[in-house]
């Protein structure tokens, strides 16, 4: 569900750590998000990756460049709170829900700084926690539900306050297989129910293969970006930028793929020189 309408624009965006020696997290990134977009962050750890979800989460400062969320210059917006709590959602690695309240108070916090009645803050989360699945847990405390329950409630929570768009920064990284592709597959169906944009920053191939655009990260700057077609050729491209994808690519006798040999006698074997020619052309 992807509209012409651009929900997130960053230019020549630069965000610097360090008093003495300078870190560049972000160093000049150029991004366009239209509303609508269901994406991915990837990239190894350090290339600046969440560091850009939290300056356009206006969690963090740029130090140079632009960021515009909805319309809005960040560093021209006089109350930060307000517009992230009217205009963003969050899901974290962790799922950072209060022990000690029950899932429908969990989902009403960020109805709290609006002026919404204690009535329609019960109606509005409830609504939203059975749009995730979970209309039959509402009075259950966190560790009464499994991770993965307990993360579609941080997904209801996320989605409460009728956002625009939802930042989600690891958002499996603490879930098992089943429960890391029920949470994808819940935020892939409220972005197409909904309309949500969702920014989902990730380690996981298997993650990023589910959404329309990969931007792929390194160094602080965005190094890549792939449109998903289909699974088959995420996981080729996934294959070709991995260090086993390069050392196919180069005849390199080092690694295998399952105990499958891929090298002998310092030469490609026939299944090495079949990914080798299936590598090339993606």
């Amino acid at each position: 569900m992807t509209g012409n309408e651009i929900i997130v624009e960053t230019r020549d965006l630069t965000k610097i750590y360090g008093d003495g020696e300078e870190i560049r997290a972000l160093d000049g990134v150029n991004l366009t998000v239209k509303r609508g977009e269901f994406l991915s962050v990837m990239g190894p750890s350090g290339s600046g990756k969440s560091t850009l979800l939290y300056v356009l989460g206006a969690l963090a400062r740029p130090t140079h460049g632009q960021v515009l969320v909805d319309g809005q210059e960040l560093t021209t917006v006089k109350d930060l709170d307000r517009f992230r709590n009217e205009t963003i959602g969050f899901i974290f690695q962790l799922h950072n829900l209060i022990p000690t309240m029950t899932a429908l108070e969990n989902v009403e916090v960020p109805l709290h700084e609006q002026k919404v009645s204690g009535k329609e803050r019960r109606r509005r989360s409830r609504e939203v926690l059975e749009l995730v699945g979970l209309g039959d847990r509402l009075t259950h405390l966190p560790n009464q539900l499994s991770g993965g329950q307990r993360q579609r409630v941080a997904v209801a929570r996320s989605l409460v306050n009728q956002p625009s768009l939802v930042l989600a920064d690891e958002p499996t990284g603490e879930l098992d297989t089943v429960s890391s592709k029920e949470t994808v597959d819940l935020m892939h169906d409220m972005n197409r129910r909904l309309g949500t944009t969702f920014i989902i920053v990730t380690h996981d191939p298997a993650v990023a293969r589910r959404t329309d655009r990969v931007l792929i990260m390194g160094d602080g700057r965005i190094v890549r970006e792939d449109i998903v077609t289909d699974p088959y050729t995420e996981d080729l491209r996934m294959l070709k930028a991995s260090p086993l994808g390069t050392a196919i690519l180069e005849g390199r006798d080092e690694l295998s793929l399952d105990g499958v040999a891929l090298f002998k006698d310092g030469q490609l074997t026939e299944t090495g020189r079949l990914l080798r020619e299936l590598l090339e052309q993606v």
